[in-house]
């Protein structure tokens, strides 16, 4: 029987060094942009108007914190356009980047696009190599959409979503 219990005991400790990947989280951010910020074919960055804290998520996937996350990424992005209405990305943009934000931290690129379809939402190309764990680790953090927009109307609100879904690793027990 001592036998047996060194056995599992050395298991969990094999298994305490192993890195357990997380089913995937998706987060959403919400810019909202006057038009009258905006000049045609002029880079402007918003801010989310949300932020984001991964705290219920990472217990929801089992019972982890923060300070148990050893990697993160983002794997796919999508931009939708919600306002205004039936208006396609390609007659509102030419080129759009997102960045995470967070207090402490530099701002870091995680996603853009060039060139947009006839329609409301398109994906944006993940940033090869983009490390956000320490984004994932902060109390919360934010968004920045950097766009280029297409004729604005000084007169509109434009409305944009961004989800990201990430990949988040923790540290096996």
């Amino acid at each position: 029987m001592p036998a047996l219990l060194t056995v599992v005991l050395v298991g969990c400790e094999a298994a305490a060094n192993e890195r357990l990947t997380l089913p995937e989280i998706e987060v959403s951010f919400r810019f909202e942009v006057s038009g009258n910020a905006l000049t045609d074919g002029q880079p402007y960055t918003a801010t989310s108007v949300n932020t984001v804290d991964l705290t219920t998520a990472l217990q929801q996937r089992g019972g982890y914190t923060k300070n148990e996350v050893v990697a993160a990424a983002v794997t796919a992005a999508e931009i939708e356009r919600v306002q205004p209405a039936l208006t396609d990305l390609s007659e509102l943009l030419s080129e759009a980047r997102v960045l995470l934000t967070a207090s402490g931290l530099s701002d870091l690129e995680v996603a853009s696009r060039t060139g947009f379809p006839d329609d409301e939402t398109a994906s944006m190309a993940p940033r090869s190599g983009a490390d956000i764990t320490a984004f994932v680790k902060k109390p919360a953090f934010g968004a920045k959409l950097r766009l280029v927009p297409l004729q604005p109307d000084a007169g509109e609100t434009y409305v944009y979503e961004v989800r990201l879904t990430l990949r988040v690793q923790v540290e096996g027990v």
